[in-house]
């Protein structure tokens, strides 16, 4: 099955199981919308890609 369609949900449920490239596709697919989010928030482009990452890493 190709990645792309998997289901978000699926791909948590892999990422737990130790399926390290379902977090990677996770990323892939919503960071354009989560980046834009914080970059709206705070205006400036270094703050927003650190709150990005910090964001993800809480995730993990």
């Amino acid at each position: 099955m190709n990645i792309q369609s998997i289901s978000d949900q699926e791909l948590v449920n892999q990422y737990i199981h130790g399926n390290e490239p379902s977090l990677e596709e996770l990323i892939r697919r919503h960071k354009s919308k989560i980046y834009t989010s914080i970059y709206l928030l705070v205006k400036d482009s270094y703050l927003a890609e650190d709150i990005f990452q910090d964001t993800f890493i809480k995730v993990i």
